[in-house]
């Protein structure tokens, strides 16, 4: 547009040149705006990446945590098991049926 002006002026048509001239200004400020604009969309992807980043090593440390508690709690289960006592001893519930305390 800057050339297309610049030649409008040489021939002596300086209205058609100042009319270039504020469209290339028109499309300048335009220009400015989308590369501020996009300055703007990279800086909030950035922080959506951090956050992203963020949540999946929160994911990570609860799903370690989860697989801790049901690994104890499958041990505290199956040991449980193995050493229970029963709730009443046979031989002395037999003591208890003969009388003797």
């Amino acid at each position: 547009l800057y050339e297309q002006a610049k030649a409008a002026l040489e021939d002596g048509e300086e209205e058609r040149a100042r009319d270039l001239l504020i469209q290339r200004k028109d499309i300048e400020e335009k220009l400015k705006k989308a590369l501020v604009g996009c300055a703007e969309e990279r800086k909030r992807l950035d922080q959506m990446e951090s956050n992203v980043l963020a949540l999946e090593e929160r994911a990570m440390e609860v799903e370690r945590i989860l697989k801790r508690s049901v690994g104890a709690t499958a041990l505290q289960g199956s040991s449980m098991d193995k050493f229970a006592l029963e709730s009443a001893d046979p031989l002395l519930q037999k003591f208890k049926d003969m009388g003797i305390d």
